[in-house]
């Protein structure tokens, strides 16, 4: 019985594993990411990828991550639905500002408390206007969190988000120059 239950848990494992892809991002070779953005990392990131969401780390996805959200449409949702989540839903003609309300929206709906959204500037990719801004909070664990968020609305290929969130104890700053680097590389395809 031990071992049916355990080929059980490995055949779930693999299945799962196989939704998503890991692979390592190497330090200054261009990556090309969700047909939108073209990135080059200065050090060694390790990826995950899944459908058109796209995450690097240096030290773990819950101690820091840079998360590149791609062609979100008119009606869809900034992030994937977890169950029984209200998620927040990107919608035509809307602003920097309204983004940026609708990112606090999910932050909440993901049990972040306390969510506080700071410093809205005008930003540059490639010479497309767009946006950027930061914030922090604690989310559903209790972890202190701190994140910089770069916004692209482009008319034809929707809402596009770079996000770096880390814990905000040490990992923030830690990783905060390698994960600035790759924002400064940005460039729009």
């Amino acid at each position: 019985m031990r071992l049916l239950k355990l080929a059980a848990a490995l055949a779930a494992f693999a299945l799962l594993a196989g939704c998503t892809a890991f692979s390592a991002v190497p330090p200054a070779k261009k990556q090309e990411i969700g047909g939108i953005f073209r990135a080059e990392p200065s050090r060694l990131w390790s990826a995950m990828k899944s459908g058109d969401t796209q995450s690097w780390t240096i030290n773990g996805f819950s101690l820091e991550a840079i998360t590149f959200i791609t062609k979100v449409e008119d009606g869809e949702a900034i992030a994937p639905k977890i169950q029984g989540e209200d998620a927040p839903t990107f919608q035509k003609g809307m602003n920097a500002t309204d983004v940026v309300d609708l990112y606090e929206a999910l932050l909440s709906a993901r049990g972040y408390s306390q969510v506080a959204v700071r410093g809205l500037r005008p930003h540059a990719i490639s010479g497309a206007e767009a946006f950027r801004f930061d914030y922090d909070g604690f989310n559903r664990n209790g972890l202190a969190k701190r994140g910089m968020v770069i916004g692209l609305i482009d008319e034809k290929k929707g809402l596009n988000l770079v996000v770096y969130e880390a814990a905000a104890e040490h990992y923030y700053d830690a990783s905060r120059a390698a994960a600035e680097q790759v924002f400064d590389s940005l460039e729009k395809i």
